[in-house]
């Protein structure tokens, strides 16, 4: 039996120009004024993410301009505009260098200084047009004297005109081995001036406090993390101290195909779809946004189209921004399918110590539950932190990471029917002594196993505490793809796995509606073909799921049995496929 079910699809824009590069950003310094409300009343979408382009507002850095040189710089009326076509308008100001912008979006007077990354070359960026985008030093004390000018007088325009919008500050990024990095990051000559200045007064506190002034690697690397992020903490205070109460929060922006070695494909002709989706599912599972406004258009009009419009565009997006009236123009809101929360601490000396990579955890989990899990950072941890509940969430913790809120947070999750798993490796004996104290207070079993490496299993009612030393886990993959599979098994996750190389899904779930009392939730499965083969998935679940809908059938087409889904899907094909969800 082959299942169809109709659905209205989003509307795709009939006129893709360079003023609408993606996921609801409008470009408003390409296009004239007297254009703006054609293009945006066009425009499917209710929210209209607007970039600010400080460069554009001015060419000399003395005088700002908002309408008194140029009409395109008038926000104000791009706000009325927006809203006479009922279109609502979000602002994102670049707290960093932007890919997108020229010069990195900065005035001409004060590209000066070229920005190198982690190797000493100087950043290259192309954009959707193909041409070369240069990045520049935010390190220069005229660059942050500037800034803040642009920032104070942005901020006195949008509290003098009356403009209601939401202001988020961006830091823009990219993916590279697995970690974001923020285009502020800096090892150029006027970044070492700055540094060295920075180094000589943390050396003169040490030897106010009677410590040696020599430091050693370690010591160097943790204050150069420290130096780049006081920077950076720098730029974003002053537009949340000078844009007032416009000013709604700071969230990173992964740029697609804007690292170093996407740079050189791009060069050459051979990126591929499948290196964009990548670092678009590895954003989104680092709550990190993506955005495609590098890419042009021709690479967005089949599957990677669809990927960015449904997880994106309208689902990831609106989430962030705290999008409210989903629900009131008839859609329903689909968050990612979310299993484990792994922390990452990112302090400049985590990359010294055992990560999560060197235990094959990320390859497990992409491959037994593709991108069903979050990473957690520092910055991240109180959104996390805030979840309710939090006890849905398997919690991963490396020992040399728990400080005393990590530790807290682990307890309060124990004693609220929470699951967590810690790598005890790095653990200080601090809090070796609490845990142990804690267990024998509350005279809790720990119950010892030795499975690849000692393995200890703590349970407090419904909560579960995981202990093993991931030190002494061997490192066959097939020993730790053993041990995983063991470890995730003890938790009893309802979830249907997806096998199927090449493939592009994703899981997203929503709580289930008045009318759908039998389902405990409802859970998405969006699936894309970025090939071009044809490709084959049989899906086998478990009587805790039933087949709900079928939708959105582009190139695809679903054959139903007991307990199984045969999919076929030819090149640039998806289907989306929606199950019930009941214990």
């Amino acid at each position: 039996m082959s299942l169809h079910t109709p659905i209205l699809t989003t509307p795709v824009m009939r006129d893709l120009d360079s003023v609408f590069p993606g996921e609801n950003w409008f470009f408003y310094w390409k296009t004239s004024t007297s254009l703006w409300k054609t293009k945006l009343q066009d425009f499917p979408g209710t929210k209209i993410i607007v970039p600010l382009n400080w460069s554009f507002h001015t060419e000399t850095g003395e005088k700002i301009d908002f309408d008194e040189v140029k009409p395109e710089t008038n926000l104000k009326r791009l706000v009325d505009i927006a809203r006479e076509v009922g279109k609502d308008v979000v602002f994102y100001l670049p707290l960093t260098p932007a890919p997108f912008l020229v010069n990195g979006g900065l005035p001409h007077f004060l590209a000066r200084s070229l920005a190198q990354n982690e190797r000493g070359m100087a950043y290259g960026v192309v954009d959707a047009e193909e041409s070369l985008s240069k990045i520049y030093s935010f390190f220069d004390t005229r660059v942050f004297q500037a800034f803040s000018r642009f920032c104070q007088e942005l901020g006195q325009y949008f509290s003098r005109e009356g403009i209601p919008s939401d202001l988020w500050g961006i830091r823009c990024g990219y993916l590279a081995e697995g970690k974001f990095h923020s285009f502020i990051e800096d090892t150029s000559k006027v970044y070492d001036q700055a540094f060295e200045r920075f180094l000589s007064n943390k050396k003169e506190e040490r030897k106010n406090l009677g410590h040696s002034e020599e430091l050693n690697p370690v010591e160097e690397h943790q204050y150069k993390f420290e130096f780049s992020k006081t920077i950076q903490d720098l730029y974003c205070e002053k537009a949340r101290e000078a844009i007032g109460p416009n000013f709604e929060g700071i969230f990173d922006v992964c740029f697609l195909g804007a690292s170093q070695s996407d740079f050189f494909k791009r060069l050459t002709g051979t990126i591929s779809l499948t290196d964009y989706s990548r670092e678009l599912y590895e954003s989104l599972s680092k709550d990190i946004i993506p955005s495609s406004v590098l890419i042009n258009q021709r690479s967005k009009r089949g599957v990677l189209g669809r990927e960015l419009n449904d997880l994106v565009a309208n689902s990831y997006v609106p989430s962030r921004l705290k999008e409210g009236a989903i629900e009131d123009l008839g859609f329903t809101f689909y968050s990612p399918l979310t299993f484990f929360k792994v922390y990452e601490k990112v302090d400049g000396l985590s990359s010294l110590f055992m990560n999560w990579s060197d235990i094959s955890l990320w390859k497990y989990l992409q491959g037994n539950f593709g991108w069903s899990y979050k990473v957690v950072s520092k910055e991240t941890f109180k959104l996390h932190q805030d979840d309710h509940p939090y006890q849905e969430f398997i919690h991963f913790f490396h020992g040399h990471d728990v400080d005393r809120t990590l530790f807290q947070f682990i307890l309060k999750t124990l004693m609220n029917a929470g699951r967590i798993v810690l790598n005890r490796a790095g653990l200080s004996e601090e809090y070796e002594r609490r845990l142990e104290t804690f267990f024998l207070e509350n005279n809790l079993n720990v119950e010892k196993v030795n499975f690849h490496t000692l393995v200890q299993n703590i349970t407090l009612g419904d909560g579960r505490l995981i202990i093993f030393d991931g030190e002494k886990l061997p490192r066959e993959p097939e020993t730790l793809t053993s041990f995983w599979d063991k470890m995730i098994s003890t938790f009893s996750l309802y979830h249907i796995p997806v096998n199927a190389e090449g493939i592009d899904y994703f899981w997203r779930t929503r709580a289930s509606r008045a009318n759908e009392l039998k389902f405990e939730e409802v859970r998405r499965l969006s699936l894309y073909n970025p090939t071009s083969y044809k490709k084959k998935v049989k899906l086998k679940f478990t009587k805790n799921f039933v087949v709900y809908k079928v939708l959105d059938e582009i190139n695809a087409s679903v054959q139903s049995m007991p307990q199984e889904l045969d999919v076929e899907l030819l090149p640039d094909g998806s289907v989306v496929i929606d199950f019930g969800v009941f214990s």
